[in-house]
């Protein structure tokens, strides 16, 4: 058995090592070119992926505390309330190697997401701190408590004189009278009376936005008079053509009437006396 194992493995020793002497088993030097480049490529793919990666982060960290200058701006000038603050989601990190790895385009999508919100973001701060003054000004809060009721919204409503549907220009809240009405936002004042609207006051905001309170009980402003945000301007009642005591409230951005409401945010357990 012996010199039968021997005689099988004396010629496959032969064989290599005629193949190594002979060149064989040696690595093809164009195979080795190839696998030189390809792992010079690997290489530069990692130190890539790990620069991309630090880039992500820093501008994850930027994003965080621009987020936080944002909201802590619209806040301030009434934009936006701790309410309205958007949740973000944790960020994920990300798997190069193993399961779960993204695609490159993803990642590459990623990447460029969170470059353009940081761009976002940081344009819409220069704008917030260049024109603070027609931040403050623009109407974003309820005109009234937000306890008072809707009774009417924007849009084709059947009228309450004639029954018929038409356009309703604004929307109704309901309160007891004698509720004090605020300014939806900042700017100049027309107070008057009109036949439909009764004591009315118009709030002009912008170069192009407008508000209008109607059917007021009476008036706290005189015309050409600046209010702030929130100021009580007068108190609700059922002057001019309203069938109960309420306010019409009417928004108009440059020149046209639009619903008021998705600009609104309701502010809650506002008090003022007469």
């Amino acid at each position: 058995m012996a010199i039968v194992l021997a005689a099988v493995a004396l010629p496959l020793s032969l064989l290599g090592f005629w193949l190594v002497l002979s060149g064989g088993l040696r690595e093809n030097p164009q195979r080795r070119v190839e696998r030189i480049r390809l792992e010079r490529e690997t290489r530069a793919l990692s130190q890539k992926t790990n620069s991309l990666l630090s880039e992500t982060e820093k501008l994850r960290k930027n994003l965080d505390s621009l987020e936080s200058v944002r909201i802590r701006v619209t806040m301030a000038s009434g934009l936006e309330t701790p309410e309205a603050a958007p949740e973000r989601e944790a960020p994920r990190p990300f798997h190069l190697f193993g399961s779960g790895a993204p695609e490159a385009a993803d990642f590459a999508r990623a990447l460029a997401k969170v470059r353009r919100t940081s761009h976002f973001l940081d344009s819409s701060l220069f704008v917030l701190k260049q024109h603070a003054d027609q931040a403050a000004n623009l109407p974003t809060i309820y005109p009234v408590d937000a306890s008072a009721l809707i009774t009417r919204t924007f849009g084709p409503t059947p009228d309450p004189f004639t029954g018929r549907k038409n356009l309703h220009p604004g929307v109704d809240f309901s309160l007891p009278p004698g509720s004090p009405i605020f300014a939806a936002g900042g700017g100049t004042a027309t107070a008057g009376n009109d036949p439909l609207y009764g004591n009315f006051v118009r709030i002009r905001h912008t170069n192009h936005t407008e508000t209008l309170y109607a059917h007021l009980q009476a008036v706290n402003v005189t015309t050409g008079r600046h209010v702030d945000r929130g100021d009580v301007i007068g108190w609700l009642g059922q002057s001019g053509a309203a069938t109960g005591p309420h306010l019409h409230f009417e928004m108009r951005v440059w020149g046209d009437r639009v619903d008021p409401l998705p600009y609104l945010t309701p502010v809650a357990s506002r008090h003022a006396s007469l």
